[in-house]
């Protein structure tokens, strides 16, 4: 697998950045690229949640997925890190995205790691988790405001630490077990 041969942070956001492109699998078995006119449409009931051997063959996933193979090679890779959910937690229906994320600690200093969020790629370095998760929020802030949310809105959003899934598992199955 090419996770092996991927011996650093930075060589695995390299890979990440040049083969992983934003979509998902749908349970019809098609992948669903974000510039597909169906993308929006059949999100929610057709995703499944993808093993991250089957995003490197794939060469497709969301954030969720992405995160997932993220999370398969600084486990193998004995690095302490943390994965985050984000969501704006109203009650009534709504069509705002959610996010999630992975940081790791190295040399003393946390690192916010993302590749699926296009305006925020790369790899960057704060002092405290404390930091790197309010830089974080503004940037969901800034992407929530492209999708049109209310400022009352902004005071809920919710972040969840949350641990490793099933794979295969649909959005509604994913969003209900990162909240549990």
């Amino acid at each position: 697998m090419i996770l092996n041969d991927i011996k650093t942070p930075d060589e695995l956001y390299k890979y990440m950045d040049e083969n992983i492109e934003y979509g998902y699998l749908g349970k019809d078995g098609n992948i669903y690229k974000a510039d597909n006119p169906e993308f929006d449409d059949k999100w929610f009931d057709y995703y499944l949640l993808e093993s991250p051997e089957e995003v490197i063959k794939n060469k497709i996933g969301i954030c969720w997925d992405q995160v997932e193979l993220e999370r398969k090679w600084f486990e193998k890779n004995k690095f302490e890190y943390k994965t985050y959910f984000e969501i704006v937690d109203v009650n009534y229906e709504n069509n705002y995205s959610t996010h999630t994320f992975l940081i790791y600690k190295d040399n003393n200093k946390w690192h916010y790691f993302e590749n699926a969020d296009y305006d925020n790629r790369g790899i960057y370095s704060f002092d405290s988790i404390e930091e790197l998760l309010d830089f974080q929020k503004e940037k969901y802030i800034i992407h929530l405001k492209e999708e049109n949310i209310k400022d009352e809105e902004i005071d809920r959003i919710k972040r969840v630490l949350y641990q490793k899934p099933t794979s295969h598992i649909s959005a509604r199955e994913f969003i209900e077990f990162v909240l549990k």
